[in-house]
């Protein structure tokens, strides 16, 4: 947690959305299946992707069967964040094969057991910063410049450096 995966995923989102015909980004998954499981998650995908509210859905079933009806022939971009259990992606039931050519799903999940379990073709595991970004970080929000003014604070600095480990969020 903290490294940066929801952020990333919608810088991704916000670069390539236009390439596709349809676009959807979920940004707690986990959160709406707690609360309207995966009726909920298949209405924002529609709602997303197509502008419209669905609110004949019913069961999962017949909100796999709209989806995949209303996306099969448009090229579609579902982004998935904060994916914390592989039910909930087997309970959409959306592939890549269901939908148009050229259309991607992008699983973000801190657990790659997840991924792999779902069949994820390639799997990217975000890094932490390195020494050099962290610095550049921590003293953008600390000191609102790119680097350490006042000598007082480097040793403070470094070892708040060594404690956070290059998560964005700690720092």
């Amino acid at each position: 947690g903290g490294v940066g995966k929801t952020t990333l995923a919608g810088v991704l989102y916000g670069r390539i959305s236009h390439q596709f015909n349809a676009c959807c980004l979920i940004d707690d998954v986990s959160k709406v299946f707690k609360y309207d499981g995966p009726i909920g998650v298949q209405k924002q995908i529609l709602h997303q992707t197509l502008g419209e509210e669905h609110n004949q859905i019913y069961n999962p079933h017949g909100g796999t069967n709209l989806i995949q009806n209303r996306l099969c022939r448009r090229r579609a971009l579902l982004i998935f964040d904060n994916v914390d259990h592989n039910e909930q992606l087997e309970k959409l039931a959306v592939n890549p094969k269901s939908l148009g050519s050229g259309s991607r799903i992008i699983v973000v999940s801190r657990d790659a057991h997840i991924l792999k379990e779902y069949g994820v073709n390639t799997l990217y595991k975000v890094q932490p910063l390195n020494h050099t970004n962290s610095l550049q970080l921590f003293c953008r929000k600390a000191f609102k410049c790119d680097n350490i003014m006042n000598d007082a604070y480097k040793e403070s600095t470094y070892g708040i450096l060594d404690i956070a480990c290059g998560l964005p969020l700690a720092l």
